[in-house]
């Protein structure tokens, strides 16, 4: 059978065949060319005994049958699905004088016996479906009868066919014969085989090739030129590819289960074949896929899906088939639609259709009339008629489609002569205008080269400017804090004086008249004063060291250092360095440090003036804040240090005015500020973002900001990176 006419009857889904029962036994005179199908005869009873074998057995009582319909069609057998056939044949003396085979074929699993004898087995007969191994034979099998007399014989099969599991597609189940014995010659055998074989491989194996080649063809299209009527053309070659594939595959396939799925996944690709047909009518055409197209679509598909797994398989065949047909006669509007509108290659779109229309219809009453009338020629008619079927749209578009680049090809090829004849033109205009530029690149380049020369000389003048500004604020902060130790040391010595007044006083006085007792708590409190003078004195020094250490060039070697120490120490210079200028601002500082936190080997100057910047900052953004909201607003600079798995962190908050989103992502590029004109080089944090994230590996960022604030982060590695260069300005 080919393979259009395995689509057809796919489609319309016919049931078995209703033939009038014939008495037993059935006399065979001569075996017609294409054999001769024991169609009725046979009688059926539910059970299993070896005794029904016996050709001496007397089943007159057993109910008449006929195997050759599907179990939809014997709901007694669907009951019952292990049981015994049995059918007694009078054989001629012509034909007893021939060389016999049979051609069976079945759903579930027999074993056949002739006269008694076993014959052939074909799976393995069980009382359920787990222990029943189903065989259906292949489309070339057959099998050969032992020479036999002229008179009575009978055939008995031992059969069971039961319902697979609900996962299982079970169309062949229902649809397939229960059992189909057909006597043929033997010695017609071979050329029947390799007639039916070469004419429905060839066209098979020619269809796979031709849609296999168009759909890669196609999606090469796809993906240069990234069209989507490329794309949808790809698919439906694609899938009308691997439905011939599958279906060709089923004439080898014996497992009914795998024929099952097999029959399934080929029957999706089928239905999305033509489904994609549709929208290839409707994207070419320039319309849209429309309410109507997706119904039938979703239709197509529910129905085929029915046919697999529903018991009601001609009311899912009847509705696939108007489905079907609906599909068609859409194709034919939207053709005959953009006809009337004048559409390109409207005409031959509508044309192709009604040409598959009448394959179709003709090819289908054509084939099934010559498969009685004519059998050996009904498979190569059908095969050609298949042929044309499958490829008329297919290739009718990839002609369209081929036209259609080939006048982009002869379009792009005009205008490249128009482009080259431009270009000869314009050569001669764009060497004089070259040489012009050339000219004018060489000016240019000395002025560009002047003016980077002044710009570094600019830059080196910023920075300079920059890292004093930064000194002139750090020097303010430590004349506002070095006067506490002064003052501390100021009077104290002041004091101290006057414990020396009172201890000469006393001392002056005659012996038996000194308090003993008096002298000793001066001396200690004199003793207590110089202590006082001399730590308030050390942390003037300190105060200064600091002072000329960022005033330094030079950064020094890296040192373990205490950030937390480091982070307050320069937080109050910041805040008495603003103060120092602005005697009525006032300031709350909410310092968190960490107690265990870590010592980092950093050079204590360099992020020292990294924290600077970064107060000072805060406490400018806070201030302009409280200028122009001072009702109920209290400033504040929030300095916080943490340990974060294998690194410290530095957070620097304020609740000043903030920074806008625009200026967010360039806070750290050289010469960007914030601040009016005037006040600010730019270079503050740039410097601050090279010595923290080049000099140490680390991390500054802007990690929010908000119209009620800012906050600055700055991670430092606990152990700096091997190698890492160490910042200077």
């Amino acid at each position: 059978m080919g393979l259009y006419t395995r689509f057809f009857w796919l489609i319309v889904l016919v049931g078995g065949f209703g033939f009038a029962h014939a008495q037993s036994p059935i006399q065979v005179d001569s075996l017609p060319d294409n054999g001769l199908l024991l169609r009725s005869g046979w009688r059926w009873h539910p059970g299993d005994q070896a005794i029904w074998a016996s050709p001496d057995f007397d089943d007159r009582r057993w109910s008449p049958i006929q195997p050759i319909q599907s179990i939809d069609e014997l709901p007694d057998f669907q009951r019952s699905p292990l049981g015994w056939l049995r059918i007694t044949v009078n054989l001629g003396s012509a034909v007893a004088r021939q060389s016999m085979s049979m051609e069976l074929n079945q759903y579930g699993a027999s074993e056949l016996y002739l006269d008694g004898k076993l014959l052939v087995k074909l799976g393995t007969v069980g009382k359920n479906y787990a222990q029943q191994q189903s065989y259906t034979p292949a489309t070339w099998e057959r099998y050969l009868l032992p020479p036999l007399t002229a008179g009575r014989h009978v055939i008995a099969v031992r059969l069971s066919q039961h319902r697979p599991p609900g996962y299982v597609p079970h169309l062949y189940y229902q649809s397939l014969p229960i059992f189909f014995v057909k006597l043929v010659r033997t010695e017609k055998t071979t050329s029947e085989v390799a007639e039916q074989l070469f004419a429905s491989t060839l066209t098979n194996y020619m269809l796979v090739g031709i849609f296999f080649m168009l759909g890669a063809i196609h999606f090469l299209y796809f993906y240069y030129r990234r069209q989507r009527i490329n794309l949808i053309f790809g698919l439906t070659a694609a899938s009308c590819s691997l439905f011939i594939a599958l279906l060709t595959s089923l004439g080898v396939i014996t497992s009914p289960e795998a024929a099952e799925w097999m029959s399934l996944v080929g029957n999706l690709m089928v239905t999305l074949f033509m489904t994609l047909l549709l929208a290839i009518y409707y994207v070419y055409l320039g319309y849209r896929l429309s309410w109507l197209f997706w119904l039938i679509a979703v239709v197509l598909f529910v129905s085929r899906l029915l046919l697999h797994y529903s018991d009601y398989s001609k009311a899912g065949s009847l509705l696939y088939t108007v489905t079907v047909v609906v599909l068609f006669i859409d194709g034919l509007r939207v053709s005959i639609l953009a006809n009337r509108a004048g559409r390109p290659n409207a005409r031959l779109v509508l044309g192709s259709s009604l040409a598959l229309l009448l394959i179709l219809v003709v090819g289908g009453f054509a084939s099934a009339w010559l498969s009685d009338a004519y059998p050996t020629y009904a498979a190569y008619w059908g095969n050609a008629t298949n042929l044309l079927f499958f490829v008329v749209l297919p290739i009718s578009f990839a002609i369209i489609l081929a036209r259609e680049y080939a006048q982009t090809n002869r379009s792009l090829e005009a205008r490249l002569d128009e482009v080259e004849q431009l270009s000869a033109e314009k050569e001669s205009l764009l060497k004089s205008q070259n040489e012009t530029l050339e000219r004018q690149v060489a000016d240019r380049t000395a002025e560009l080269r002047q003016s980077l020369a002044e710009l570094r000389s600019t830059q080196q003048q910023l920075v300079q400017r920059e890292k004093m500004a930064s000194l002139g604020e750090l020097t303010a902060g430590i004349a506002h804090e070095i006067q506490n130790p002064l003052n501390f040391v100021n009077n104290f010595a002041e004091v101290s004086g006057e414990l020396v007044t009172e201890l000469e006083e006393e001392r002056a006085k005659e012996p038996d008249k000194r308090d003993d007792d008096l002298e000793a708590e001066l001396l200690a409190d004199l003793r207590q004063n110089l202590d006082k003078i001399n730590q308030h004195g050390s942390r003037a020094s300190g105060i200064v060291r600091s002072m000329l250490d960022h005033a330094r060039n030079n950064t020094g070697q890296p040192a373990l250092t205490n950030l937390n120490a480091l982070a307050d120490e320069y937080l109050k210079l910041s805040y008495h360095g603003l103060r120092a200028a602005h005697k009525d601002f006032n300031a709350q500082l909410i310092v968190d440090l960490q107690p265990d936190l870590p010592s980092v080997a950093v050079v204590p100057q360099e992020v020292g003036r990294v924290l600077l910047n970064l107060f000072n900052n805060a406490f400018h953004a806070v201030r302009e804040r409280q200028l122009l909201s001072p009702a109920g607003y209290q400033p504040a600079v929030t300095v916080q240090t943490r340990q974060v798995a294998d690194q410290v962190e530095i957070r620097v908050s304020d609740n000043g005015t903030g920074v806008p989103s625009e200026a967010a992502q360039k806070i750290f590029q050289p010469f960007f500020t914030t601040k009016p004109t005037g006040q600010g080089t730019g270079l503050g944090l740039s410097i601050s973002y090279d010595i923290i994230t080049k000099g140490y590996g680390g991390v500054l960022s802007l990690d929010s900001t908000s119209a009620s604030g800012t906050t600055f982060v700055i991670q430092l590695p606990i152990r700096q990176r091997p190698g890492a260069d160490q910042h200077t300005d």
